[in-house]
């Protein structure tokens, strides 16, 4: 299968299935509320052009408008681009749903191309790594809060046949949180809100966090110079003052 190119710009409105054929902030409620003729809009355009996709994830136009005023479309400019990008919008459903065939066709089509993007900025050992963990950041960061909700609801069940306090039980304490890179903020498909194609949005957050790297090492790079820098020059400063300072 031919991946098409990760960044080519200039195609506006692609978007993912072009080359695959298989193919929350707190706001009060009414922030939340998409307005009808946008939501009307995507109701239509999920039935013309994503049906087959839907089908494929399990995902109703329910499913995807819930999605999208949990992303905040509402409060956006231009919502209405979410009717152009009605098949990422669904995707983006399925995946914060945890559906692994959607996760399966993202990786399929886009890991190449952010493979190829990170080994040209990195070596090539170091950028396929580096886009390995962009992709486990990415699932952790949008599936753990809900595999978080489902384990407990799953331990106080587990705890309600057994007539189990709470307390008395390590699955009530809080679970460690996820820890990430400091100044790399963790992607997280809940904000996806589809006004622009999907992998426009993840090859924006994988480059960005790139650079933090990037920009991390060369900082760590100037520093090690420094020293260097210092040791070279500081220790025949002091070879030269004790040589004045000798006895004839």
């Amino acid at each position: 299968m031919k991946v098409n190119s990760l960044m080519n710009s200039t195609d506006a409105t692609g978007t993912l299935w072009e080359s695959h054929s298989l193919c929350a902030i707190a706001e009060r409620p009414h922030a939340r509320v998409i307005d009808e003729s946008v939501a009307a809009g995507i109701r239509s355009a999920y039935f013309a052009e994503s049906g087959e996709l839907a089908v494929r994830y399990g995902i109703s136009v329910a499913d995807v408008i819930e999605h999208l005023e949990t992303a905040g479309l509402g409060r956006m400019p231009r919502p209405e681009r979410a009717i152009e990008n009605i098949k990422c919008a669904v995707h983006a459903a399925a995946l914060t749903r945890g559906v692994a065939q959607s996760w399966a066709d993202l990786q399929t089509v886009l890991a190449p191309g952010f493979d190829r993007a990170c080994a040209a900025r990195l070596d090539a050992m170091r950028g396929i790594a580096f886009a390995r963990r962009f992709w486990i950041d990415l699932r952790m960061s949008t599936l753990h809060h809900e595999d978080r909700l489902a384990a407990e609801r799953r331990d106080a069940a587990r705890r309600g046949a057994a007539g189990i306090l709470d307390a008395d039980t390590p699955g009530s304490r809080s679970r460690t949180p996820l820890r990430r890179p400091r100044g790399v903020r963790a992607p997280d498909l809940r904000t996806f809100a589809a006004t622009r194609p999907l992998r426009y949005w993840l090859a924006e957050r994988l480059l960005g966090s790139l650079e933090v790297e990037l920009g991390r090492a060369a900082s760590a790079s100037e520093r090690l110079d420094t020293v260097e820098e210092v040791r070279t020059l500081r220790i025949p400063a002091q070879m030269a003052a004790g040589a004045e300072t000798r006895p004839g």
